[in-house]
């Protein structure tokens, strides 16, 4: 048995008055679900849990208050039963989770302490033995947030998806995931779901099933299926950055890609008549694929293929809090996400003070009123800042 803590006693306390005010409902089909909880610091302490109501499921939250709750993709006809395969699969839902923490950041530390560029700008990773506590701010959480409208716009461009058939929820702490809950895909098997995937990743992706050659044709796709409009849209505003950044994808002389870049509406005519500009003979195939490589990763929807195509995963139940941050994992509609602020819209708690004992804090933002930085320190907080740095290592102090 794993000792209680007053922080998580603390949490709990808070926790549980959230959950007595505010039903879950977001669970469809709740008892085909597996459902699982975790403990302070431990996202997942026990799973094989099922309901068969949402008043059930409800008086759970509240008798035990969990500080993470989360439910399966797929459908099962005896949810609770071990090992997995006696619960007898029944169909699956498709989720696609897009983390802040994938976000590439220029943080650094310098002189023992963590320095970002401007608040509100990056994210950054702080390391102290086992323990690591992620800090997300606005910029890596936006970037997430292109990424779902990415994901949405392959979904109905390239698959007929239509809005009412993507539901998307904040994580909770530094992402979104985007629920696939239509019966065109509920019946998908894993290798239907891979082959998704790769799609939207771009993952084995051939230029020349698409229409492309590098050698002594130089042609160029004509409308060979939707990743080939992409790629060419993405050639033309390629050849519209600036020299420097060509030559960094590309690797030719400066001076060369002055030229490459004076002539941009010849490409592009080329582009839309089939051809690729011919840049030299010993220097189209490397020159075309590094191009056409950068084109792709541009425009990829990038997916944790493991997690996307696994049948038998749990994740937050929407609506729920995270007990790292105490922010609401918030449904949203496409047009909410516009705006949605996890700092303001996700936090949950009053503005009642509590101290707390801070051994180390950026600068961050909460309900629009800044914080930190904090090192080795007792600081009085309102209650919402105070359950997201408890969720983050700080001490309960009376």
């Amino acid at each position: 048995m794993f000792e209680v803590t007053k922080e998580e006693e603390f949490l709990q306390k808070h926790f549980r008055e959230f959950y007595k005010k505010n039903k879950i409902t977001s669970v469809p089909e709740i008892e085909k679900r597996e459902f699982g909880y975790g403990v302070y610091k431990r996202k997942i302490a026990n799973r094989n849990l099922g309901f068969k109501t949402n008043e059930e499921m409800n008086a759970f939250l509240i008798e035990r208050t969990p500080l993470f709750f989360s439910y399966s993709n797929s459908y099962y006809m005896d949810p609770k039963a071990t090992p997995m395969t006696n619960k007898f699969w029944l169909k699956g839902d498709m989720i696609y989770e897009f983390d802040a923490d994938e976000v590439k950041t220029t943080c650094e530390k310098q002189a023992g302490s963590w320095v970002c560029n401007k608040i509100g700008d990056e994210s950054f990773v702080e390391e102290r033995g086992e323990e690591k506590k992620q800090w997300f701010l606005q910029k890596s959480l936006e970037q997430t947030k292109k990424q779902v409208f990415r994901l949405v716009d392959f979904l109905e461009s390239d698959f007929g998806f239509t809005n009412d058939k993507v539901n998307i929820n904040f994580s909770g702490k530094a992402g979104y995931h985007v629920h696939l809950r239509n019966e065109e895909i509920q019946n998908l098997n894993k290798r239907a779901r891979i082959e998704m995937v790769d799609y939207l990743t771009g993952y084995g992706i051939y230029y020349d099933n698409l229409g492309y050659s590098f050698d002594k044709s130089l042609n160029c796709s004509k409308d060979i299926g939707l990743w080939s409009k992409r790629i060419n849209q993405g050639i033309k505003e390629f050849f519209s950055k600036d020299p420097v950044q060509i030559k960094a994808v590309t690797g030719l002389t400066k001076k060369r890609c002055q030229i490459l870049s004076s002539v941009k509406e010849e490409i592009w005519d080329k582009i839309d008549s089939g051809l690729l500009y011919d840049v030299g003979q010993k220097t189209n195939k490397a020159f075309w694929k590094s191009v056409l490589d950068y084109v792709v990763a541009t425009y990829m929807i990038p997916l944790d293929r493991q997690t996307s195509v696994d049948l038998h995963k749990i994740i937050r139940v929407p609506n729920t809090l995270h007990g790292e941050t105490g922010f609401i994992a918030k449904e949203l509609s496409l047009k909410e996400l516009e705006t949605f602020d996890p700092f303001i819209d996700g936090v949950v708690f009053d503005s009642q003070q509590v101290n707390v004992f801070v051994e180390d804090a950026p600068v961050f933002s909460l309900k629009g009123q800044e914080f930190g930085p904090f090192k080795n320190e007792l600081v009085s907080v309102p209650l919402f800042c105070a359950v997201y740095l408890i969720g983050k290592g700080a001490k309960l102090k009376e």
